[in-house]
């Protein structure tokens, strides 16, 4: 029987990495690296969802993809400042991203 796993943050939200000096604007949620898997890891977690980012660091944008386990609110308030976030996000007040109804490709 699988467990039901319910996605800590949303698409839009300002994250950051729990570790790493990396923050980014989350555009998609994958389950297929384990999300709905029971079992625990080899590590002794338990499997998690894997969020992908629109990401900066001090040196250049990228695009990531990071387990849920890894990330934490990014409260600061700042932009992110990516290329890709205007293809899927209107920036709205307060720096909140929005996600498009059509895409801009």
């Amino acid at each position: 029987m699988s467990k039901t796993q319910f996605a800590r943050y949303n698409i839009g939200q300002v994250i950051r990495h729990r570790l790493y000096a990396m923050r980014g604007v989350i555009f998609d949620v994958d389950t297929s690296f384990g999300g709905m898997d029971t079992e625990p890891a080899a590590n002794g977690r338990t499997p998690s969802l894997v969020y992908r980012l629109f990401a900066e660091d001090d040196e250049v944008p990228f695009v990531a993809c990071i387990a849920e386990h890894d990330l934490e609110p990014d409260d600061s308030g700042e932009p992110v400042s990516h290329p890709g976030i205007g293809s899927l996000f209107d920036v709205g007040e307060a720096g909140s991203y929005r996600r498009r109804s059509q895409s801009m490709n």
